[in-house]
């Protein structure tokens, strides 16, 4: 991971929370060693409310977080504005809080036993502390990076550089000629 300008908070130490934080999340709809409570949740939901800085991480497979972006700088109005992004209703939002521990073991029936990683998850990480998912459809995430982009102090250069590099080897496998 490379930043673009030097800053005042240690984002492999941020990273370690979001993944600790996953885990704990998991605990609602899997079967863990230590299960966390909606409580649990709430009260980290608290502490980002007394936060005086706030960070966007979006990142991709949260257990073990490779961060995309990392907006820096955000305050208490840009919080709201960013959860005014997220969807209001619908069957398939994730509100541990309003579910009984059945419902939720019912929704995650269905699911993989290992989330597959795919996707981007936004976690919102405050200074000094807390950290939240936050719900947010890839049309919010277009609509965060348009409005917050300029905020990214993560350089994207070496996630392209591997991901074309990726994309190079794949090309180049699928033109080999059957032997």
């Amino acid at each position: 991971m490379r930043l673009k300008t030097k800053v005042s908070f240690d984002p492999q130490a941020e990273l370690g929370a979001i993944a600790d934080f996953a885990r704990r999340w998991r605990s609602l709809f899997r079967p863990a060693e230590v299960a966390y409570t909606p409580a649990h949740f709430t009260a980290e939901l608290e502490k980002l409310e007394r936060a005086q800085r706030l960070r966007l991480y979006l990142v991709t497979r949260p257990e073990a977080p490779v961060a995309l972006a990392i907006l820096d700088g955000l305050g208490q109005d840009q919080a709201i504005e960013l959860l005014s992004l997220a969807p209001l209703d619908g069957e398939d939002e994730v509100r541990p809080w309003l579910s009984s521990p059945s419902r939720r073991r019912e929704m995650m029936a269905q699911a993989p036993a290992e989330p597959s990683g795919r996707g981007v998850f936004p976690f919102l990480v405050g200074e000094p502390e807390g950290v939240a998912l936050i719900d947010l459809e890839p049309e919010g995430l277009v609509l965060a990076m348009a409005r917050w982009g300029h905020l990214n102090v993560l350089d994207p250069e070496p996630l392209l550089a591997q991901r074309m590099a990726l994309l190079g080897m794949r090309i180049q496998s699928l033109g080999k000629p059957d032997q």
